[in-house]
């Protein structure tokens, strides 16, 4: 029984070690990767959700969109966190748009299917230009921290989500393209979060 004795410890005190690092993990909140939700966060995920129910928009969508990206966590006010938002949605659409180029590749030359991706491939060239407009607009506005309705931003937001919708319209008669569409559905409610942020 002696011998096991320290076969014994040494196990004991690896267990302990295992199962404190992985209560510690928790605890500090990067167990799963996500920055910790800033009050910031949480307020203005409140006030998305608030908006219009057929958006798509949650507030634990908004939380979980925002705790996607680092940043967010040392947002310092509501600006930063629709930069951070526009970032992830054209990180998201430039996914889409690479899927896209892939299918036109394998599509057959004067087909429905070849000229609906064609389109497709445009309009998400369009969201990311866009996206890259409004993004100079909050960073270039001097202003009102607070007053981002001033810019036309809403506008600009929303032009986005009108182009993603229309090409969900084009991949609507495209064969196998429903993972395609199914991903364009999130980069809609994306797009009405970006708003929903705005406004």
């Amino acid at each position: 029984m002696a011998t096991m004795a320290p076969t014994s410890i040494v196990f004991s005190v690896i267990v302990f070690l295992l199962l404190s690092n992985g209560i510690t993990t928790q605890a500090g909140g990067s167990g799963s990767g996500k920055p910790k939700a800033t009050s910031l966060i949480v307020e203005a995920c409140k006030n998305t959700s608030g908006e219009s129910q057929d958006t798509g928009v949650t507030k634990e969508f908004c939380l979980s969109t925002l705790q996607s990206d680092s940043r967010s966590a040392k947002a310092k006010d509501l600006r930063d966190l629709v930069v951070i938002s526009i970032d992830i949605l054209k990180g998201r659409v430039t996914d889409a748009s690479v899927k896209v180029k892939k299918m036109l590749q394998n599509a057959k030359k004067g087909t429905l299917t070849m000229y609906a991706l064609s389109i497709s491939e445009l309009q998400y060239e369009k969201v990311v230009s866009t996206l890259n407009i409004c993004q100079a607009m909050i960073r270039d506005h001097q202003g009102d921290k607070g007053d981002l309705k001033s810019l036309g931003l809403l506008h600009c937001v929303d032009m986005t989500g009108e182009t993603i919708q229309e090409c969900e319209n084009e991949l609507g008669d495209v064969r196998g393209a429903e993972a395609l569409l199914s991903e364009n559905e999130g980069l809609r409610i994306l797009a009405n979060l970006n708003s929903a942020l705005v406004a």
